[in-house]
């Protein structure tokens, strides 16, 4: 069976190729398999993980790395230099990307891209070791960590969901100057090669499928925000975390901050939507949110580990409202639930 994911699941972007997303999961699948089986060598310079694992990608979705009219390497910005130069259709940067050789620590290199992408006039700004993928918007007034579009891991996510997920990156969708999220997509399902048309021939417009019903979470009620609203700004410096109301409309008090991800974690699991095969969680490149043995990546033990009742999974606990704040985020998105369908209550309405 062979899919197309239509322009029209990302967006209105009318009038742009379709992109083979069979194809794409394809070589997802190639690049796993690549980081699982040589690693250690991918590990030993930047040329080795760009060759095998940066640039297979790129060209995937549609940023053919030897096109000098999509993609510029070595990009000179005034005496610097960004890995890659992603063009618009016009020959414009609309995002700069910056490789590290595989498993390189990448926070201490994201404001520097940044920064060269917004000194050149670029909005986006990626960063990436050919398994952690990161997109930014550069020219937010916010936090970094509120202008992040994209963080994966391809080696910790089912092939599919990479493929979904990094349609941010997808060249019409980024190129556009607006990418937008592909979190439903519609797919073109054939069953049968695609026979060319006669010429002159009109194609015959299929009415869209049924959409799925979605059951709606009960109404929030007055003085609860839904986490899709909330910054990571707005709880820095909280002393006690607010009340939180889950996506099946329960509520629950909690009395430190670490308590928001172990509730958001303990529901996930609950609903069958957080399960062994996505553990560990992983946050950074050398830290993790839950885990089956209380470790991070290195083997080091959580400094405070945090078994989270009715599940097997402990937390990495050692957070202050900020962290607690954004790994809540990022389990939610892992698990692919809505931010907005989640609620904290900071005051009574």
């Amino acid at each position: 069976m062979y899919h197309t994911l239509r322009s029209s699941s990302v967006g209105e972007l009318s009038g742009r190729d379709a992109v083979p997303l069979d194809d794409l999961v394809s070589v997802i699948e190639t690049l796993k398999a690549r980081l699982e089986t040589h690693r250690q060598v991918l590990q030993a310079n930047e040329t080795r993980t760009r060759m095998a694992l940066i640039d297979p990608l790129l060209q995937a979705l549609g940023w053919d790395t030897a096109d000098p009219a999509l993609v510029l390497p070595e990009y000179d910005l005034r005496g610097n230099r960004a890995d890659y130069a992603l063009l618009d259709g016009a020959g414009k940067p609309v995002a700069l990307v910056e490789a590290k050789k595989l498993g390189q620590q990448l926070v201490s290199h994201r404001m520097q891209i940044v920064n060269y992408a917004n000194l050149s006039g670029v909005p986006y700004a990626g960063l990436t070791d050919g398994n952690h993928w990161e997109l930014y918007k550069v020219f937010d007034p916010a936090p970094i960590e509120d202008r992040l579009l994209l963080d994966l891991s391809i080696a910790d996510l089912p092939a599919h969901e990479v493929a979904l997920k990094l349609l941010l990156i997808w060249q019409p969708n980024l190129a556009a100057g607006q990418p937008v999220e592909a979190n439903e997509p519609v797919l073109a399902t054939l069953t049968e090669p695609v026979q060319a048309r006669p010429e002159g021939e009109r194609e015959v417009e299929r009415p869209p499928p049924p959409p799925e019903q979605v059951p709606e979470p009960p109404p929030a009620g007055p003085g609860w925000v839904p986490l899709s609203h909330v910054t990571a700004a707005s709880v820095k410096g909280e002393k006690s975390p607010p009340p939180i109301r889950l996506p099946d409309g329960s509520t629950c008090e909690i009395k430190s901050w670490w308590e928001l991800p172990a509730s958001i974690a303990g529901w996930l699991w609950s609903q069958g939507l957080l399960t062994e095969s996505k553990v560990p969680v992983r946050y950074s490149s050398k830290s993790y949110i839950v885990s089956l043995d209380g470790k991070q990546p290195s083997g080091r033990p959580f400094i405070r580990p945090q078994p989270i009742a009715g599940t097997p999974l402990i937390l990495n606990a050692n957070l202050n409202s900020v962290g607690a704040f954004l790994w809540t985020k990022r389990l939610l998105q892992e698990c692919s639930v809505r931010l907005a369908d989640v609620h904290l209550r900071f005051g009574e309405g």
